[in-house]
């Protein structure tokens, strides 16, 4: 089974997440949700698995205009995790805050 593979992360909260299991950067409400997020992106064989396979609440969505390269997933609120799929991999995930 081949799964997607991160490649680079925009928000330092969210690498030092994926890469030590360290919330210590991210608001403690969102962690659970994020950690979550983070562990089915990278189990996921396809973006199309992904996609299939997201709880209904996510949202998870491919951005239009500017941002059409980048993917949407809902995290709580106002707060989402971005990211662009290429070739098979994840880059740029970024944790924003739409106002």
């Amino acid at each position: 089974m081949r799964t997607m593979i991160v490649r680079s992360f925009r928000h330092r909260g969210l690498r030092q997440l994926y890469e030590t299991d360290s919330p210590r950067l991210l608001k403690q409400d969102l962690t659970d949700r994020v950690r979550g997020i983070l562990a089915a992106l990278v189990m996921a064989e396809t973006m199309e698995g992904f996609v299939r396979e997201a709880a209904p609440g996510w949202c998870v969505h491919r951005l239009t205009g500017a941002h059409g390269n980048e993917w949407s997933v809902a995290v709580s609120g106002n707060w989402r995790i971005t990211f662009e799929e290429r070739d098979g991999g994840i880059e740029r995930v970024n944790l924003e805050g739409y106002h």
